[in-house]
C-alpha cells in the first residue's frame, strides 16, 4: 500500500545523491587545502572523476550510503551541544575553547574512526572474513554477530575499561607536571 511517506522511490536515485555529496565534499576539500592552486577546471574535473568512480563502483556506493547517516548524526549531535551551552549562558569563547582542546577533537576522531569501521566492516567484512578462513568454519551466525559477541566479552570490556582509567590517569598527571 502507498502511503504519503513511503521513501522507497528515492532508492533509484541513489547514486545521483552519491554523486553530488562526493563531488561537493571533494571539490570542497580541494578548494580548502589549495592542493591543486587555483584552477577551479581541475579542481572541478578530479572532483568529477573521483565521483564517478564512485558510483561506479557498487561498493563504494555502498560505502558512502552506510557511512553517510552517522556522519550526519555525528554533525547534528555536535551542534545541539553547542547549541545546549550556548543556550544555558556559557560564552562563546568558552564553548569554542572547550571545542579545540585536544581530548575533544580526539574524542571526535575516535567517532569518525569508529563510523569508518562500521561501515567498512558493513561493506567488506564478509569478503574479509570468506578470505581469511570464513569457508573453513562451518556457519554459525553473521560476521555481526561475531564482532558484537567479540567486543561485547566482558574481558574485552574490562580491557576497554582499563585502558580509559589509565589515559585518564597519564592526562591528569602530566596535567600535574605541566602545572
Amino acid at each position: 500500500m502507498a502511503t504519503i511517506l513511503d521513501i522507497g522511490v528515492l532508492e533509484y536515485f541513489m547514486p545521483v545523491f552519491v554523486f553530488l555529496f562526493v563531488f561537493s565534499l571533494l571539490y570542497a576539500i580541494l578548494d580548502k587545502t589549495g592542493l591543486l592552486g587555483d584552477n577551479k577546471f581541475l579542481k572541478s574535473l578530479v572532483a568529477f572523476t573521483l565521483s564517478l568512480m564512485f558510483i561506479l563502483t557498487q561498493n563504494l556506493m555502498k560505502l558512502v550510503t552506510v557511512m553517510t547517516p552517522w556522519f550526519i548524526i555525528l554533525f547534528v549531535a555536535v551542534m545541539f551541544l553547542i547549541m545546549f551551552f550556548l543556550f544555558v549562558g556559557a560564552k562563546a569563547e568558552d564553548v569554542t575553547k572547550v571545542f579545540t582542546e585536544r581530548m575533544t577533537v580526539w574524542i571526535i576522531l575516535i567517532v569518525m574512526l569508529t563510523i569508518f569501521a562500521y561501515g567498512f566492516t558493513q561493506v567488506y567484512g564478509s569478503d574479509i572474513h570468506d578470505i581469511y578462513g570464513g569457508s573453513e568454519q562451518p556457519e554459525q551466525g553473521s560476521l555481526n554477530e561475531a564482532v558484537g559477541k567479540i567486543l561485547f566479552h566482558p574481558k574485552m570490556l574490562g580491557v576497554v575499561f582499563i585502558l580509559v582509567v589509565a589515559a585518564q590517569a597519564i592526562r591528569l598527571i602530566a596535567q600535574g607536571i605541566n602545572k
